[in-house]
């Protein structure tokens, strides 16, 4: 498994990882439908849910 040797992970290191990844992006991706509808509802939903991702900390 070659993904797997160039991450440096396990297979169950690198399944949470992906599972933790999916959850973070689909509660973005209702927060982001739900400011679409209602652009002054939750503004900072695309900032927040990309810093998520790249680990660093919200001011939400």
């Amino acid at each position: 498994m070659g993904h797997l040797q160039d991450l440096n992970m396990t297979y169950f290191q690198h399944l949470i990882q992906a599972w933790k990844m999916a959850f973070w992006f689909g509660l973005g991706s209702i927060r982001l439908i739900i400011h679409g509808f209602l652009p002054n509802v939750d503004v900072q939903a695309g900032h927040s849910t990309v810093q998520k991702y790249n680990g660093t900390p919200t001011e939400d």
